[in-house]
């Protein structure tokens, strides 16, 4: 009797046979020689193509169907859930299935990769994986279809891509049951248009390196399902020849070698488990294949007992420590920070978070300053002293200064009514860093600290708007009335030396905390503040042509033409004490002056070249040391130039193993004059807490006169994390009047700490890929340095990793058995390394009493002369200058290996020195008076040199 079915439904007679209804009529299917019989009808087919055909003999493969037979017809409405359940079944009784589309040639797939071959976008496989992917004797011009490859594909080819995915997702379900481990993912796609012997010269096969072969044979010893569709336009004749082993033999149905003959939309499925195939193009065929795969294995990380990374292991995966060192012994650290800032960055948190994100805190002054429009001018050439106006409507603006809890402070309103607002910021700011030491109001009120309290300011612009005057507010009042209302007995003092005031206030206060004998201080809190009240420096500034028209400042930029007057507070609490290495140390600092330059106001390049090589000397560390460089950055055309050149003077010196990172937060906030020094400070110790520097902005095209070209350092444009998690950040500060200050913190990350699997596998992560040593041409006989194709749960492997292994050392998994073998295994190694550790210290000692050094040179006819030893590691000599000046160079005994500097003739004790070894001819040459005497030494730590000469009264 006849069946309703919908149109493109498939349909199984009793006998197995297949058809197929169409156009929406009801059709009667019979089965040969069963006329009239019913069929039994399946669910429908997933759309593939467009007008569904019927075979003339529907037998299927193994069960009388010849090479031409099929398994089941993908038509337009079928069932996932059918179609799923017969590959599956299929899989499992034949290890095959065979697949057929309803009509559809996929031309235009076919056309897309020939315009890609003539294009010169094929390629080809290596020669060890191309018959692994292709098949025994199969040859192919193959694109990957890389789903993280921005590349963009032709719309029919992804297509293809998708049907294999949609055949993945509807055998998913009946994987487990099938091979025992579900399909969790599959390859990505491999086109393959077939290869004639005539163009093989055309397409050489490239070499095939251990990342090639370590991602075949993960994908071939994980595969469960190979996917083969045959786009056509040509048949291609498939053999699937049984494996040898327990799978293929629990096959139900078997036969020692199938042969398919796949026409154009034909889709292979095998089980390379049981089968291995091969293939044989009639002419040109393009195919498309993928691997269904199980879950990759999943593996624990545990390092030996005895492993310590921070020794080596770090987070920018180099083998010396992690950045550089802290200082050794005791010192200054910095404990707390707080700001007020611009845009409502009232924690340092949330000025931390607007640097971060680039944000330009600059707006309109507000009417609650002054009314701007009754003093600005569009036209800076016609600010004269006749006409005093203002170039610059904007500022980064302090939204609240008007407001203040004197309650807490104990003050009066009365009073509070008359207080410069700088007064209520640092007040503010100042009680902030108290209370984070644990000093309240009502802690102070009941004892006294030894405390020290100091004031980077450049103006108070409150007593010129006639609204409050009298003694208390005297600059002095600013810092004096912090340790009044805390009781404070410490040094108390402000700082005005201009945009420099407060870095030098700070700078002046290490004296004061370094003193543990006369005046010990339990901390120091060192601030710095500005507000813009008045118009009157606007109209100063726009005088002397130091203010950007744009109200920006844009620093380190060819358009540089200025500053920005800006607003803020911040401040930071400093303690002696032993060196904190997982904090913030105030390393160094140093304050000078331009002394006679250009003119008053014009900055001085040796100067500030000075002062930068004297605090890095009291740092106790090279230039390259430095990674991150907060620059005064005012953005002017003539400041910015010299600023750097100081720079690079210092830097070039030495080759840095990385680029130098320069950044200024005045492009963010503008420039805060006497505040702005702090506000730099502050923001390099949250650098250095967060492993990174952050932009400039405004910055489009670099100053053509900072001569970068020479410079082994970039400006900052987008935020950068630092290579390792410690880093030193410099800031320097210059005061219009001449007063330079210049600043180092040394600080470790104190975020997105990893513990030492973190570590471990990032580390792993930058080695190269095991080694792979291809035997034969079947994949499973490969020696390999991975884990075994199977491995099972509890299974134990090593990887060995030394700190001195370069970093692209191949990784080698070494089975461990089991325990007692493992056990075994560790007390082996851990005597070995204890007898090498025992044999080292026993060599190192025989060393270091035969070790001995000498000196050569012109004042003795480069005779060897032992030098007398010092302490560990030093040696020394007194020489007589010969008239033409003095030459020499070291040699270590016994063997008389010598030791010189790099570069001939060199006159600077800094210069890189090499040796002990042969050949060298180059010396140090040092000019001084004839006859006069020089003392030099000779430094030997760890085998690192250092010279050193000295006169010798």
């Amino acid at each position: 009797m006849p069946i309703p079915l919908k149109s493109g439904s498939l349909v199984r007679l009793e006998d197995g046979t297949l058809g197929v209804h169409s156009h929406g009529t009801q059709l009667l299917i019979t089965a040969p020689g069963q006329t009239g019989q019913p069929s039994t009808a399946v669910a429908p087919v997933a759309p593939v193509a467009s007008v569904p055909v019927m075979a003339s003999d529907l037998r299927k493969p193994l069960q009388g169907g010849g090479a031409e037979s099929f398994d089941l017809v993908l038509g337009p409405q079928t069932s996932d859930a059918v179609l799923g359940e017969e590959m599956s079944q299929c899989l499992f009784e034949k290890g095959f299935c065979v697949l057929r589309l309803c009509g559809g040639n996929g031309g235009e797939a076919i056309q897309a990769m020939q315009d890609l071959a003539e294009d010169g976008q094929l390629g080809r496989l290596p020669e060890e994986v191309e018959e692994g992917y292709l098949g025994l004797g199969g040859k192919g011009r193959v694109l990957w279809l890389d789903p993280e490859s921005k590349r963009d594909f032709h719309q029919q080819l992804l297509a293809l891509d998708q049907n294999l995915s949609y055949l993945a997702s509807v055998l998913q379900p009946f994987s487990g049951d099938v091979f025992e481990k579900p399909i969790k993912e599959r390859t990505p796609a491999l086109l393959s248009l077939s290869l004639e012997e005539e163009e093989e010269e055309d397409y050489p096969q490239p070499p095939a390196d251990d990342k090639i072969l370590g991602d075949f044979l993960s994908t071939w010893r994980r595969g469960l399902v190979r996917v083969v569709q045959f786009i056509g336009p040509n048949s291609t004749a498939v053999e699937l020849e049984t494996k040898e082993g327990p799978d293929a033999a629990a096959l139900p149905v078997q036969q020692e070698v199938i042969r398919i003959t796949a026409e154009a939309g034909t889709i292979l499925l095998f089980r390379p488990d049981c089968f291995t195939h091969s293939t044989t193009c009639n002419g040109e065929v393009l195919s498309v294949s993928t691997a269904f795969l199980s879950e990759q294995p999943r593996w624990f990380i545990n390092a030996a007992k005895d492993f310590d990374p921070s020794s080596w292991l770090c987070l920018g995966g180099s083998i010396a420590p992690n950045g550089p060192p802290p200082p050794e012994g005791h010192g200054i650290n910095v404990l707390h920070l707080a700001t007020r800032m611009p845009a409502q960055w009232d924690e340092p948190e949330m000025y931390n978070t607007g640097l971060n994100a680039g944000t330009d805190a600059v707006i309109e002054v507000p009417i609650t300053r002054f009314d701007v429009n009754e003093y600005f001018t569009a036209d800076p050439d016609s600010i004269t002293v006749m006409n005093p106006k203002m170039n610059q409507r904007h500022t980064s603006f302090v939204d609240g200064i008007e407001l203040f809890d004197n309650k807490y402070f104990e003050i009066s309103s009365n009073e509070a009514n008359n207080m410069d607002p700088l007064q209520r910021q640092v007040l503010e700011v100042g009680g902030s860093l108290m209370y984070q030491m644990g000093v309240s109001k009502k802690v102070s009120n009941k004892k006294s600290h030894h405390v020290g309290f100091s004031v980077g300011v450049d103006k108070a612009d409150f007593p010129t708007l006639g609204l409050g005057g009298g003694g208390t507010n005297a600059l002095a009042i600013i810092a004096n009335r912090f340790s009044f209302v805390f009781n404070l007995k410490g040094p108390n003092y402000i700082c005005d030396t201009a945009c420099s005031a407060s870095l030098t206030a700070t700078h002046l206060a290490k004296p004061l905390l370094m003193d543990r004998t006369w005046d010990v201080l339990d901390f120091h809190v060192a601030t710095g503040t500005h507000l813009c009240l008045s118009p009157g420096p606007w109209v100063g500034c726009a005088l002397g042509h130091m203010t950007s028209p744009q109200g920006r400042c844009f620093t380190f930029d060819s358009t540089a033409n200025g500053y920005l007057r800006g607003e803020g507070t911040a401040g930071m609490v400093l303690k002696y004490g032993d060196y904190d290495s997982k904090g913030c140390i105030y390393r160094a600092s140093c304050v000078g002056q331009d002394g006679r330059s250009a003119s008053l106001t014009a900055p001085n390049g040796p100067a500030q070249e000075e002062i930068i090589n004297k605090a890095i000397r009291e740092a106790r560390m090279t230039p390259p040391e430095s990674t991150c460089w907060e620059c005064h950055g005012t953005g002017t055309s003539l400041g910015d130039p010299i600023e750097v050149g100081a720079v690079r003077k210092v830097q070039r010196k030495t080759v840095r193993p990385e680029p130098l990172m320069m950044s200024s937060n005045k492009s963010n906030i503008g420039h805060l004059e006497g505040g702005a020094a702090m506000a730099a400070m502050v923001k390099c110790v949250l650098g250095v807490k967060q492993n990174q520097c952050v932009a400039s902005l405004h910055l489009r095209q670099l100053n053509p006169h900072l001569e970068h070209t020479i410079f082994d350092a970039f400006f900052e444009t987008e935020r950068t994390c630092f290579s390792f998690d410690r880093a030193h950040c410099q800031i320097s500060s210059f005061g219009f009047g001449g007063t330079n200050g210049h600043c180092i913190f040394w600080g470790k990350s104190s975020v997105g700490k990893q513990d030492i699997q973190t570590l471990l596998l990032r580390r792993i992560a930058k080695m190269s890929p095991a080694e792979i040593r291809p035997v034969g041409n079947n994949p499973d006989d490969w020696e390999a340095d991975l884990p075994e194709a199977n491995p099972k749960a509890g299974d134990i492997y090593s990887i060995v990793m030394r700190p001195d292994d370069p970093m692209d050392e191949p990784i080698k998994w070494v089975k461990i058995r089991d325990a007692e073998e493992r056990e075994e295994r560790e007390e082996r190694e851990e005597r070995e390394e204890r007898e090498e550790r025992e044999e080292r210290e026993e060599r190192e000692e025989r060393e270091s009493i035969e070790e001995a050094y000498a000196i050569t040179g012109n004042f003795n006819n480069w005779q060897q002369d032992l030098m007398s030893p010092g302490v560990s590691g030093q040696y020394s000599m007194t020489v007589f200058v010969p008239a033409d000046g003095l030459e020499f160079r070291f040699l270590k005994m016994p063997g008389a290996l010598p030791i010189a500097p790099e570069k001939d003739k060199c006159a600077e004790k800094t210069g890189k020195i090499l040796g002990p070894q042969e050949d060298l001819t180059t010396c140090w040459s040092v000019k001084a008076a004839a006859n006069s005497c020089l003392r030099i030494e000779l430094l030997c730590l760890k085998q690192i040199y250092s010279v050193l000469w000295m006169p010798v009264q």
